[in-house]
C-alpha cells in the first residue's frame, strides 16, 4: 500500500481505532494534558508522520460510550527493513481491554504491515500477562516480538 489511508478507522470489538484528527480536539486534549494549541500541534506532527508512513498513531475510542481511551500504534517505523515500535498510551485500562488492544497491534504489525520485528517499550500502563499473552518477550526494560 503506498500510502496508510486505508488504515482507519479499525475495529476491534470494543474499540474502535480512528485517526486523531476524527475526534474533538478538546477530547485529545484532556488526555494529552495539554491546551488546545499544543494539542492541535501535536495532532498535526503526529498525522504529518503517519503520511510520511514513519508512525502510524490511532486515537482509540470505546465503542460502546464514544470515549476517547487513549492513542497508540507505531512509531520507528522502517518498513523497509521490517521494523518498528508498538505503544499504547493513556490511563490504564482493565487487562481485558488492553488484550485486546495489545492483540490487534501486534497482529496489525505481523498482518498489515509485514514486520518481522517489533518492540513495545515497558510501561505501568500495561500489564506484563497482557504483553505475554500476546506473544511479547521481555528483554529489559523493553517488550520484544520477532517473526520466526
Amino acid at each position: 500500500m503506498s500510502s496508510f489511508e486505508g488504515y482507519h478507522p479499525l475495529l476491534t470489538p470494543n474499540f474502535r481505532f480512528d485517526w486523531l484528527t476524527q475526534f474533538r480536539l478538546k477530547q485529545v486534549s484532556q488526555l494529552t494534558h495539554q491546551d488546545l494549541a499544543e494539542t492541535a500541534e501535536w495532532v498535526n506532527a503526529t498525522m504529518r508522520h503517519t503520511m510520511a508512513r514513519t508512525a502510524l498513531t490511532w486515537g482509540i475510542e470505546r465503542r460502546a460510550t464514544h470515549k476517547l481511551v487513549g492513542w497508540g500504534g507505531f512509531e520507528r517505523l522502517n518498513l523497509q527493513q521490517k521494523t518498528g515500535r508498538t505503544y499504547l498510551t493513556g490511563p490504564k485500562l482493565p487487562a481485558n481491554e488492553q488484550q485486546e488492544i495489545v492483540n490487534r497491534l501486534v497482529h496489525f504489525a505481523q498482518e498489515e504491515l509485514g514486520l518481522d520485528d517489533l518492540e513495545l517499550e515497558a510501561s505501568t500502563n500495561l500489564d506484563t500477562a497482557v504483553l505475554a499473552a500476546a506473544g511479547l518477550l521481555q528483554r529489559g526494560d523493553v517488550w520484544h516480538w520477532q517473526r520466526h
